[in-house]
């Protein structure tokens, strides 16, 4: 195992680039408590505080495709160091909004400008990656890590949140946020592999990403598996509060964030010969089958199993998902295409969420868990029609 990640971190600055990123993209995690915590203390209502997180996420989601395009055509550092700037100072009016007790209208409205001023900083260090790293074995290895790095900031970051919400304030919390952010952001963009723009170096289309078919193939499949993610994250603390523990909700959810970071390490390691595309799919269709126990598990010891083993193929998906984008991206659009990937996920996540909710009361706590595999498989479904076409061409040059 070690041998294949001592290939991408052998790389004269790959190791600070990868340990930068992680800094600039732990606001992903911390945000959506931070700010839920900060307009429900302000507003004293979870419905608004919960419409500002949801605002702030999609207009992120909306945004980044935008902010993608600009990269690619003036680079990173004259795109990303302002927005990092735009947000921390939104998320900061954020702050002062909520202490003089604005209206919902104001916070919300707030919350999008900030959301939409998000820095994409994860699409932009995939596409990079591309550029870095030209052994497709080598890339491959390099995404399944930053596939479980960003497992590393989903999990620490709510963790970060909650003790400074426990010790300070939700203020405070926002206010660390809007901090890393531009400190993040500022580190990433001055590494010497993303100053310096890789091997590929700026290349500028005048054409969207979205002028590759197979891109707009594998939307459907990308949002499909959000949608599958998203009932797990509402499944999960469903069965632990059934189960009479609801200490045991983050627990679940660790445990299957640990999960995907072991199978992202062991996928990173191999060296694959089969055809990119047709791993996807199998990857997809191993994500229902090692779902499906949840649907039977009825007690905390049992999910905790179950999580584990439906977190496995959480990173081997993405890291299969981003390679296969980065061979399927029209040149000199490479960051914008791994926004709209990026985009597609989160929606998906939303509404797998919002549908595993909806289902828990009628349908019991198998419901999301049922919905997620539903989603996964159609995922698989669409994929194997988006690779009609076929996936597996060779990178952009």
């Amino acid at each position: 195992m070690a041998t294949r990640y001592r290939s991408v971190l052998s790389v004269p600055g790959s190791p600070r680039l990868l340990a930068t990123a992680l800094i600039g993209r732990l606001p992903q995690g911390m945000s959506s408590l931070a700010i839920l915590l900060l307009v429900r203390g302000s507003t004293h209502s979870y419905a608004v505080a919960a419409l500002a997180v949801a605002v702030y996420t999609l207009a992120s989601a909306v945004c980044a495709p935008l902010q993608g395009h600009l990269i690619d055509r003036f680079g990173r550092a004259r795109v990303l160091a302002p927005s990092a700037i735009g947000q921390a100072a939104g998320l900061a009016t954020l702050v002062l909004a909520s202490d003089a007790h604005a209206g919902a209208p104001v916070l919300v409205g707030v919350a999008a400008v900030a959301g939409g001023l998000l820095p994409p900083v994860a699409p932009t260090v995939r596409a990079l990656l591309g550029e870095v790293f030209r052994d497709a074995s080598t890339r491959e290895s390099a995404y399944a890590l930053d596939a479980v790095v960003q497992e590393v900031i989903w999990t620490a970051g709510p963790l970060v949140v909650a003790v400074l919400i426990a010790t300070v304030s939700a203020a405070a919390a926002v206010l660390l946020v809007a901090a890393i952010c531009v400190v993040g952001t500022l580190l990433f963009v001055f590494s010497p592999l993303a100053r310096g723009g890789g091997s590929r170096g700026h290349r500028h289309t005048h054409q969207t990403a979205l002028a590759s078919r197979e891109l707009r193939r594998l939307l459907l499949p990308v949002a499909l598996t959000g949608a599958g993610l998203g009932a797990i994250e509402v499944g999960l603390p469903a069965l632990a509060l059934h189960s009479g523990s609801r200490a045991a909700s983050g627990l679940l959810l660790a445990i299957w964030s640990v999960g995907s970071m072991a199978g992202g390490l062991w996928y990173g390691s191999r060296t694959w010969r089969s055809p990119l595309a047709g791993r996807y799919r199998l990857l997809l269709v191993a994500a229902v089958v090692f779902s499906a126990p949840l649907i039977a598990a009825r007690s905390v010891p049992v999910a905790m199993v179950c999580s584990l083993l439906a977190g496995l193929t959480i990173a081997p998906v993405f890291s299969c998902q981003y390679a296969l984008v980065g061979r399927l991206v029209t040149a000199g659009a490479e960051t914008e295409a791994f926004t709209w990937i990026s985009g597609a996920l989160v929606t998906g996540i939303a509404a797998g969420t919002a549908l595993g909710g909806v289902t828990v009361g009628p349908g019991g706590i198998s419901a999301p868990f049922i919905v997620s595999c539903g989603a996964t498989g159609l995922a698989a479904l669409f994929a194997a029609g988006a690779a009609e076409r076929p996936l597996d061409v060779a990178p952009a040059s």
